[in-house]
């Protein structure tokens, strides 16, 4: 056999492989009918110039709560306040916490400040210290005068 047949079979096996696993470690999701995105760049096409735009035409054509792929990100979208007011109170725990990044991990002193912090007990706490002690009547009119020296 040549070097190139055996490059030819060696990449379609594993291009078979590969999409095997695939699918067998993705079982199909239940998502919300959406556009049907493209290879690598997703649905980032049907966007257009005006977002907005565009996901009201989408919403008129897939209904109010759609499943769009921006790159390799799987999106879901609420179209209609409505849908989004019944999203989020029945799933107000998931989109609480900010997502981490590397930035905020550093930065943010491995996510224990009151803005990166998941939401927990300890965020609670932080942000009741952050009320009464900082943003409380008494402490705005006691850090007056730091204001006027910065005006």
């Amino acid at each position: 056999m040549s070097t190139l047949t055996l490059i030819f079979i060696s990449s379609l096996l594993a291009f078979l492989l590969y999409s095997i696993l695939k699918k067998a470690g993705n079982p199909s999701k239940s998502l919300p009918p959406g556009p049907k995105p493209w290879p690598i760049v997703g649905n980032l096409p049907h966007l257009g110039t005006k977002p907005h735009h565009s996901l009201a035409a989408m919403a008129k054509t897939y209904g109010p709560l759609m499943h769009l792929r921006l790159g390799f990100v799987h999106v879901v979208v609420a179209a209609s306040a409505s849908v989004a007011a019944q999203f989020l109170k029945t799933h107000d725990a998931n989109f609480s916490s900010r997502p981490p990044n590397s930035g905020a991990k550093h930065i943010a002193y491995n996510y224990q400040d009151l803005v990166f912090a998941p939401y927990g007990p300890r965020w609670r706490l932080l942000r009741k210290i952050c009320s009464i002690h900082l943003f409380s009547a008494k402490a705005l009119d006691d850090f007056h005068l730091v204001r006027q020296v910065k005006i």
